[in-house]
């Protein structure tokens, strides 16, 4: 009977650590004029940055010059051809330098930085600060611990019932 406690136990505590490392997709919203030409080598460079995350990345392409581009940047106070929001944050600190994300891959932010943020994102580390915020999102999903916490309650009950029938 112990043993069968201590495993149930080992079990719930792998499957509630596991939990913690599950963080929700981060979501990329890029508005901007994304079919100009001089926009391109741009928008290859995002892609080519969230398409290697899979489903950690949500990305989302908002034509600036569209109704709904028109309506996001004024609701947003965004007034640039081209703005890439990570969980609805553009200016962010790396390293104590300050990164903006905003106009063309190359001037005032790279792939590289994009890069940065959004692993920061997925897995935070002190290396990355927001400057600027749009928004406050969360990382954590409540509802999976939510669900361990109650197949954890079950499996206890279940131990406790099959305890006391022997």
């Amino acid at each position: 009977m112990n043993k069968s406690i201590f495993i149930m136990l080992f079990i719930i505590t792998i499957m509630f650590q596991s939990v913690l490392a599950i963080s929700d997709p981060v979501e990329v919203v890029v508005l901007g004029v994304v079919t100009h030409g001089p926009m391109q080598p741009t928008v290859r460079a995002i892609e080519e940055v969230t398409a290697k995350y899979g489903s950690q990345v949500n990305t989302k392409w908002i034509d600036f010059e569209s109704d709904e581009g028109e309506k996001y940047a004024q609701d947003h106070g965004l007034t640039t051809h081209m703005t890439i929001l990570i969980n609805e944050k553009y200016e962010y600190d790396i390293n104590g330098k300050e990164i903006v994300f905003q106009w063309f891959e190359g001037g005032q932010w790279t792939k590289e930085d994009l890069d940065i943020v959004i692993s920061n994102s997925l897995n935070p580390t002190e290396t990355v600060s927001v400057s600027k915020s749009v928004g406050e999102k969360s990382n954590l999903n409540i509802y999976y611990i939510i669900g361990i916490v109650l197949v954890a309650l079950i499996g206890v009950g279940w131990l406790y019932f099959r305890k006391k029938r022997q």
